[in-house]
């Protein structure tokens, strides 16, 4: 790991100082007002594991991390039944060593002049005090010289008494408890494929079907004639009246049994329907895989038109060049 290094400072009245490595197995807890509510962070570490404990009011979240893997799983720690969330990250997976470097980055701006040594928490410190702007009262900050870790932050107030905004109330350096690193959540259910996604809004096989506003588009130049038909979710029953139909701003007739016939449509086109209370509309990709082929909207709600419903195109099944 690399070293920890704090600004020089200018004046030279602080020398600048270089701190050794953090081991590599420890645990460190936190109490933090530097940023808004108050929060309590527990850091876990055993070489290439480490976990993340973050309390502040209304949320327990956890977290464990693969620091070879770049991976972290993550759930909410106040349900039992907690869904893990996963996710990958680059860099700083939040270690408190880096970030007390990076707060002392902005200390040294405020040109802190020593002020003697300290013990924090059982870690023998040394002190510093700094003026904030905006404030005349004199601020400190409790360093730990070996690490760099920083112990405590003690904040001038405008028009009242300072306050401890950080303070490190725990660092002791063995391994943590092996539960610590252990995953206490459920698996996310896996997300649906487009089959199974299309199986719940039709009410039959998925594979009957493909999405009509994503993928590539497919035919030659002059593509296919399009039937465009409106059904009803689940029981995909026609719907024959009551709506517009236009494709790219133009209007397109509607026969006696709902029936649209598209020509000539390029190969992404917007096609909307327009029904009195409103509509829908969406870019839709040709696919032109025989001379003629079906387009259909999905609705599960016909007064509210454009909020559930799905352009489909049918490769099979009962809708096929209908």
């Amino acid at each position: 790991m690399k070293r920890l290094i704090l600004s020089c400072l200018a004046t030279a009245a602080i020398a600048c100082a270089q701190y050794a490595p953090p081991p590599q197995a420890y645990t460190v807890v936190q109490n933090n007002t530097l940023f808004g509510p108050a929060t309590t962070t527990s850091f876990y570490r055993n070489g290439s594991k480490a976990a993340l404990d973050i309390v502040h009011p209304g949320t327990h979240v956890r977290s464990v991390i693969d620091l070879q893997a770049h991976t972290s799983i993550t759930w909410d720690a106040s349900q039992a039944a907690a869904e893990c969330g996963n996710s990958s990250f680059k860099g700083d997976w939040g270690d408190p060593f880096v970030f007390a470097a990076g707060i002392m980055d902005d200390l040294n701006k405020q040109h802190p002049t020593p002020a003697g040594t300290e013990t924090v928490n059982g870690v023998s410190t040394k002190v510093s005090e700094f003026v904030m702007e905006g404030t005349t009262g004199k601020s400190k900050v409790w360093i730990d010289p070996k690490y760099g870790m920083i112990m405590r932050i003690l904040m001038a107030q405008a028009g009242g008494a300072p306050k401890v905004a950080f303070e490190t109330t725990q660092m002791t350096f063995a391994a943590p408890p092996a539960a610590m690193f252990v995953v206490a959540c459920k698996a996310a259910a896996p997300m649906p494929t487009d089959e199974e996604k299309i199986a719940a809004i039709t009410g039959g096989p998925g594979s009957d079907y493909a999405f009509a506003n994503k993928g590539e588009p497919s035919g030659a130049s002059g593509g296919c004639m399009i039937l465009f038909h409106v059904v009803r979710a689940e029981s995909m029953t026609p719907v024959t009246s009551g709506f517009q139909v236009f494709a790219d701003g133009k209007q397109v007739p509607v026969l006696p049994n709902g029936l649209a016939r598209l020509l000539g449509m390029p190969k992404q086109f917007n096609l909307e329907v327009r029904i009195p209370s409103g509509g829908g509309t969406a870019p839709i990709y040709r696919q032109c895989s025989r001379p003629q082929t079906t387009l259909l909207l999905v609705a599960k709600n016909w007064d509210g038109l454009g909020v559930d419903w799905n352009w489909l195109w049918v490769k099979s099944g009962k809708w096929a060049g209908q």
